[in-house]
């Protein structure tokens, strides 16, 4: 009985050493109980298997005794890390995962929004466009009190008068000379514009003779027929006929054939290649005891500085100087604000935004070739219109723009 007794003790430790290890302690330390047992178990262990079936494992449930439940004060250690904050980030991948299943109404969505950003975009655009009407507008009665505040008012800007030489008010464009006014929207140019109308206005009986001053081969043809047309409709003149003639074909006809332009007004293209003796000529054709008519001279400043230079007969007969060869960008888009205008048409800021690209493509400062474009301009809004069944608004917009 006594070896019974060992081996069945021994049985017992081996047991109860077996259930404490596997599942009171999950800890790391699993060595430490199995070093006592294995050199207790090593005697008896012959004996082991004889008392095997007499074994009352079942009968001794010793695991619910030591019962593991002991470390569920344990349990509260991976509370730290609290799976409830864990969970939280795959509940938000779950629903970013979900999003690949709207892509079957992707596009219905994206339109939505992209129709909602376009509708944005387009009511900005209609604001800002209502903003810069508003300020143009402003602008033009702002620009419109200045010309009445000068005016009326006998402290106004100071120049030199070209037949007296005395000092006198700028003044403003007489209201019957509308095809000068865009002319006096050129910083560079509008001085020079308004001391001559004026100084005309005020000296009738004297000579109205204009020299036009332009880069080589810049034209400033227009210049002369817009003073010509203002000439006519401020009474000036008796006729509203306009000659226009190159200097070499001026060399070569006879002077008859101005016999027809009584009363009205001569163009004079590249004066400075007239021969001075013909130039003498039209001159004395063109006196009120004659035919009556105006000359306008237009040219290259150095060689009409050099015709002036070598006939000095000739100067007295030219008062009125205008120098157009300094307009810039900024002029340039100035004068088709005002041409615009003067025919009746109307334009927003990204016409003349436009017009600035345009503009890089010729000579700054030509003036018959930049008038003769914003015609075409002019030509393809009204036919635009035309096609829409639109007739009378006259609004030019990017697209006339060719």
């Amino acid at each position: 009985m006594k070896p019974f007794r060992n081996a069945y003790e021994a049985i017992k430790r081996i047991l109860s050493n077996i259930f404490h290890k596997d599942k009171g302690e999950n800890e790391p330390e699993k060595k430490e109980p199995d070093k006592p047992v294995e050199t207790k178990i090593e005697e008896p262990a012959p004996e082991a298997p004889k008392l095997e079936p007499k074994k009352p494992e079942p009968k001794k449930p010793e695991p619910k005794k030591p019962e593991p439940k002991k470390p569920e004060p344990k349990k509260p250690e991976p509370k730290k890390p609290e799976p409830t904050a864990k969970p939280e980030p795959q509940q938000t991948n779950k629903k970013e995962t979900k999003k690949p299943k709207v892509k079957a109404p992707d596009a219905d969505y994206v339109s939505k929004s992209d129709q909602a950003a376009y509708d944005e975009e387009v009511k900005r655009r209609l604001e800002r466009a209502a903003k810069r009407e508003r300020e143009e507008k402003k602008a033009e009665q702002r620009a419109a009190r200045r010309e009445m505040e000068a005016q009326n008012s006998a402290g106004g800007k100071k120049v030199i008068d070209p037949v007296t030489g005395e000092e006198v008010p700028l003044g403003v464009i007489p209201a019957e000379a509308t095809y000068l006014k865009k002319y006096s929207r050129i910083p560079t140019t509008s001085d020079a514009v308004l001391t001559a109308i004026n100084s005309i206005v005020r000296h009738p009986d004297m000579s109205k003779n204009i020299v036009i001053l332009g880069r080589n081969g810049f034209g400033t043809v227009r210049v002369g027929e817009d003073f010509a047309r203002s000439f006519f409709a401020m009474g000036l003149v008796t006729s509203d006929k306009i000659a226009k003639i190159r200097a070499k074909q001026l060399n070569k006809i006879s002077l008859e054939k101005l016999d027809g332009l009584k009363g009205g007004c001569l163009i004079i293209e590249n004066a400075g290649l007239v021969q001075p003796q013909k130039l003498v000529e039209v001159i004395r054709n063109s006196s009120p005891m004659e035919n009556d008519y105006v000359v306008i001279l237009t040219g290259e400043i150095d060689s009409l500085a050099a015709f002036f230079e070598d006939n000095p007969e000739i100067v007295d007969q030219f008062i009125y100087l205008i120098d157009i060869h300094k307009i810039v960008e900024r002029g340039m888009i100035a004068l088709a604000r005002g041409y615009v205008k003067e025919k009746g048409f109307t334009a927003d800021k990204p016409v003349y935004e436009k017009l600035k690209g345009t503009l890089a493509g010729m000579e700054a400062g030509n003036i018959d070739r930049f008038l003769d474009y914003l015609d075409g301009v002019m030509t393809r809004c009204e036919d635009r219109e035309k096609s829409d069944g639109i007739t009378g608004k006259k609004d030019i917009i990017p697209q006339d723009i060719a």
